[in-house]
């Protein structure tokens, strides 16, 4: 049976353009350098569940935390952040996306320093605060950039291991405060965000960016950069292509944005871009996306993880489960990287919800239940087993599809503020979780909260399978596509095609190789 027309528009568009293998490595070697600001937004998620381990209930210490502090102190990164992520949305259109990035190493460190020398529970309210403002101040510059930089083949992939990067750093922290006090493991961390600023100094800017503030050489040496370290010449297609997309969305999409910044700023131009429905419809996909991770990953447990694990009588060291669950973290993540071509974002997704759900509500069974299980000695593993299961989910779908979505659902015409508005909800709906967890557990106990959980997550999972469009292997524009009034359903669940070369590139390809380089596939922006 012949293919359809829209498969065979689909293909061609996918086949477009032809890189050597040196692409994917040039695209994996900013991510992972961009990935060290992740690992710092790792080391901060730790932070508070190695200090409330070793601080909340416990009289003896001088900077004792009743429960009242505990949930502040566990909440007051995620109350924080979403103020940053309003101003990157904006600096990152001013300071372009590594820019942001490099500022955002600054208060990383000063963070670190500042707990070290901590003297009282009102400083530990300021480091948490300042956590929070430098996570928010890099995340949504890192989303854009990952989904300005990186072919459509290998976008998700991306994404993927830059989340992964997370994970290092929770087990960084984890490993060292099993050696070492807190004082003394903030003291050694303060080095990773000076490591990440001299890094990142060696990645160029986002080439869509760049063509924003009309510096065309600038972005060619960047996308040449992003290639492969290859000539300019033979990225002229895929530049030419670029400024033509980039352009029409910057300075005609909704017909007036070009006259808007001319009235009123770039922050008008910006507002107006979000409130198109280009923007408004993903960014709704988005906003509820990150709502269902949260309580999949029961998120609002995190900072009391060790004291929850305890209470549930935990048969091993609660920091060693922890540990274990972030290597089934990027366990997870590398399955999602091995079959994310073959499967697409969406399968993955509604099989990883699914399971979570059900693992949630075991465990509050168990803790329904435990007392009558006393007489099995083994029952006691139920709790962490299912914990760990979560987490690899997490790496595998849970923790990963909202921010895939976020680095590509966007149009650039408001790209910006549009990843700003994400990243801050999702800390808005994180401190929600953290800072009410105790007090519905003091009304509806463990097994309660963890029905609620697991519920939610049920549900959100059949609003997945309703309304989650396929966007993996697609071209930005073939996304934009999914968000119109009466979108193209089979276009909408499809995975895009996979990348092989394209006849009118082999002369181009013949030259690649006789200078050492391979073959292989397309690149879009």
């Amino acid at each position: 049976m012949g293919d359809s027309p829209k498969s065979s528009e689909r293909e061609k568009l996918i086949k477009r353009y032809g890189y050597s293998s040196r692409s994917d490595f040039a695209q994996i070697s900013a991510t992972l350098i961009q990935g060290f600001i992740l690992i710092n937004h790792g080391l901060f998620m730790a932070a508070p569940t190695l200090i409330l381990g070793a601080l909340y209930e416990h009289p003896e210490d001088e900077l004792y935390m009743d429960d009242d502090e505990a949930s502040w102190f566990g909440s007051i990164p995620y109350i924080c952040t979403p103020l940053a992520n309003l101003a990157s949305g904006l600096l990152q259109e001013m300071l372009g996306r590594r820019g942001s990035g490099l500022l955002s190493t600054m208060p990383m460190f000063a963070t670190w320093i500042l707990l070290y020398s901590a003297n009282s529970v009102t400083t530990l309210y300021a480091v948490a605060a300042m956590m929070g403002l430098s996570v928010g101040l890099s995340e949504a510059p890192l989303n854009s950039y990952l989904g300005e930089i990186s072919e459509p083949h290998i976008r998700g992939t991306l994404v993927t291991i830059a989340s992964s990067a997370i994970s290092v750093g929770i087990i960084v922290l984890y490993a060292l405060g099993s050696f070492y006090d807190w004082r003394t493991t903030a003291s050694i961390i303060s080095v990773v965000p000076v490591i990440t600023f001299i890094l990142m100094t060696q990645i160029p800017e986002s080439p869509a960016w760049l063509i924003g503030r009309n510096r065309l050489e600038d972005a060619k040496k960047s996308l040449s950069w992003l290639r492969g370290w290859t000539s300019p010449n033979e990225v002229e297609e895929e530049f030419a292509d670029l400024v033509s997309y980039t352009r029409h969305h910057v300075e005609d999409d909704e017909g007036a944005l070009a006259k808007v910044a001319k009235m009123n700023g770039l922050l008008m131009t910006q507002v107006n871009a979000v409130f198109s429905k280009k923007v408004l419809r993903p960014l709704r996909l988005v906003l509820i996306s990150f709502a269902i991770t949260f309580l999949a990953a029961i998120s609002g447990m995190r900072p009391y993880s060790i004291n929850e694990l305890n209470a549930m009588n935990c048969p091993i060291d609660p920091k060693l489960i922890l540990m274990v669950a972030q290597v089934l973290f990027i366990g997870g993540a590398v399955v999602n990287v091995s079959f994310l071509q073959r499967l697409g974002k969406r399968k993955i997704a509604l099989f990883s919800y699914g399971v979570a759900a059900v693992s949630i509500i075991g465990i509050g069974a168990y803790c329904s239940f435990y007392r009558d299980l006393s007489s099995y000695s083994s029952a006691v593993w139920l709790p962490p087993s299912l914990l760990l299961v979560i987490n690899f989910l997490g790496g595998l779908s849970i923790l990963v599809l909202p921010w895939q979505l976020m680095s590509e659902v966007f149009p650039p015409a408001g790209r910006g503020l549009a990843t700003g508005i994400s990243a801050a909800w999702t800390h808005l709906v994180v401190s929600a979780l953290i800072k009410s967890y105790l007090s519905i557990k003091s009304r509806v106990g463990m097994d309660g909260v963890m029905y609620l959980y697991g519920g939610a997550t049920a549900l959100g999972c059949v609003y997945f399978y309703f309304c989650l469009p396929e966007t993996e292997g697609k071209t930005l524009e073939q996304i934009e596509a999914c968000f119109v009034d009466q979108p193209d359903t089979e276009e909408m669940l499809s995975v895009g095609a996979s990348p092989v070369r394209h006849p009118e590139n082999t002369r181009l390809r013949g030259n690649r190789e006789e200078r050492g380089y391979g073959s292989t596939a397309r690149s879009e922006l």
